[in-house]
């Protein structure tokens, strides 16, 4: 029998992470949509924008790596499973393991090297150009994102390892199943009341 692990104090952090990083990512993204707009109304109103192509790398820079780090919360990142499916039972497994251990290196590596860039970009009080705000709050974007990757290859890896096994074909057809099973049963029991 399978444990449920939908309240355990990991399983809330990992929520707690998820929540973080969604809505750090849709404010960026509103961030940068406004921004956007601002720069092609101004553009059309022929008002000079110096701050306009900064302040959108500002937030792309952010929404990208929070999206990057929000990509491995369910194991929804790209990667070929084409390959891996084929593989006999024992070399899949490996694959796996290998996906978890060259991920979790791989965003341990960004967030460290990330720390030691933002520090450095704080210690040089280097600042944008047009913007005039220190570089470190760009700079920074780096290991946050990545720490929410980190955090998501584990997320993955305690509780949703079957996600790795699966292809997104396989995932779609088991969500439109379970929809079309809800349907049915909503329709049988507003029957049965008729």
């Amino acid at each position: 029998m399978k444990k449920d692990n939908s309240n355990s104090l990991f399983r809330k952090f990992f929520g707690a992470a998820e929540k973080i990083e969604l809505a750090l990512g849709g404010f960026c993204l509103a961030a940068l949509f406004v921004v956007v707009l601002i720069g092609i109304f101004s553009r059309l109103a022929n008002v000079n924008t110096a701050w306009y192509e900064e302040t959108t790398r500002v937030f792309f820079l952010w929404m990208m790596w929070v999206g990057v780090g929000a990509g491995f919360n369910h194991s929804e990142s790209s990667r070929v499973t084409v390959l891996v499916n084929a593989l006999p039972a024992f070399l899949q497994k490996i694959c796996h393991a290998l996906y978890y251990i060259l991920n979790l290196v791989m965003f341990a590596a960004l967030v460290y090297f990330g720390f030691r860039l933002a520090r450095q970009q704080f210690n040089m009080n280097e600042m944008g150009s047009a913007l005039r705000i220190p570089m470190w709050i760009v700079g920074i974007c780096v290991p946050i994102g990545s720490i929410f990757g980190f955090i998501g290859v584990l997320n993955t890896m305690f509780f949703e390892g079957w996600r790795l096994k699966t292809t997104a074909e396989q995932l779609e057809a088991d969500e439109l199943a379970a929809k079309t099973r809800a349907e049915i049963e909503r329709e049988n029991k507003e029957g049965n009341q008729a």
